[in-house]
């Protein structure tokens, strides 16, 4: 009885594994996949939102630089991002399917 138990079990387990072996393997192969918004939003922060990215770094450094301060750069993320968002999007969109 227990050894009926036992090899019901291990077929049960072993199934298992084989099932997640299967999962893993399709996980890797979309892993493959590279996202065109990524390299888009990059090209336009460096090419076009300067502004922007030199106004947010300056307010870090001025952060960073005090050790009490409720200063926080929100404004500066917020229009950075914005800036980013405008310049990607008309190019993010003819990716769409």
């Amino acid at each position: 009885m227990a050894s009926e138990i036992f090899d019901k079990l291990s077929s049960m387990f072993s199934s298992s594994v084989s099932v997640k072996a299967e999962e893993e393997e399709e996980e890797e192969e979309e892993e493959d996949l590279v996202d065109p918004a990524t390299a888009i939003k990059e090209a336009c922060a460096e090419n076009h939102c300067t502004a922007a990215k030199a106004k947010l770094d300056a307010c870090n450094e001025r952060v960073q630089s005090k050790s009490k301060t409720t200063e926080t750069c929100f404004e500066e993320i917020l229009d950075f991002y914005h800036c980013v968002d405008h310049c990607a999007a008309s190019d993010i969109f003819k990716h769409v399917k």
